[in-house]
């Protein structure tokens, strides 16, 4: 009896040691299979040993390791955007200045009334016109105030190249608006501006007076293009 208990325990145990084995193998031979992807098929002639050796021996596939970092995704495409965004703002700032150069430009073309009024009693004629105002000869366009002493306003912007008495204009300024074009306003009672000074459209410059060869309160105004004169009306 004792002897067949024994007999039973040996061959529990060396089942239980096979099974552990294979189970070992098998789990090995899944592994490599993975890792290498290659097959490997248990067999009972297989020792632990040596199926362990062909699992060491198995080439396995190297594993590239990657990350993604949410908040600096952001980040990535803000700086992908930054190129197109600055070439866009180059490119603002280029119209801005086009468009700064082409209204002081503008600025420096003679437009608009000298004085706040519309009265003209004497118009342009240059070839003494007998058909024009009194028929003599008129380089520029009275305008008059009514005897009203009113501010005179320069019509572009420019630098003051005279301001002084002449005795036959009076009391005198004449700007250079560096593109051609020169303006004069004559028969002042005051001016207001020096030679030198640089003036914007709509500075008051003079007010209006009698002074020099004029018969009653006005402003005398003159513009010049290239040194010829032109008729202020194709400018108010």
């Amino acid at each position: 009896m004792n002897t067949n208990q024994n007999t039973n325990q040996e061959q529990k145990k060396h089942f239980l040691t096979s099974h552990k084995a294979f189970r070992f193998t098998a789990a090995l031979c899944a592994a490599a299979t993975l890792a290498g992807g290659v097959a490997y098929a248990a067999t009972p002639d297989t020792t632990v040993s040596e199926q362990a050796a062909i699992v060491t021996e198995s080439s396995f596939t190297d594993v590239i390791m990657t990350t993604f970092d949410a908040q600096d995704a952001p980040s990535s495409d803000l700086i992908r955007l930054k190129t197109p965004v600055d070439e866009s703002m180059i490119s603002l700032v280029v119209i801005n200045n086009k468009m700064d150069a082409a209204l002081e430009n503008q600025n420096r073309i003679p437009s608009g009334w000298p004085v706040e009024s519309r009265i003209v009693s004497t118009e342009f004629n240059p070839t003494a016109n007998p058909a024009i105002s009194d028929g003599r000869k008129h380089e520029g366009m009275d305008i008059s105030t009514k005897s009203q002493i009113i501010p005179i306003y320069a019509t572009a912007c420019g630098t003051v190249v005279t301001a002084n008495y002449d005795s036959g204009y009076g009391n005198q300024v004449i700007i250079d608006h560096g593109n051609g074009f020169t303006t004069l306003y004559a028969h002042c009672n005051e001016l207001m501006v020096s030679a030198g000074d640089t003036v914007k459209k709509g500075a008051v410059i003079a007010t209006t007076g009698n002074s020099g060869w004029s018969t009653g309160i006005h402003c005398h105004y003159e513009i010049q293009l290239n040194g010829v004169y032109q008729n202020p009306r194709d400018y108010l």
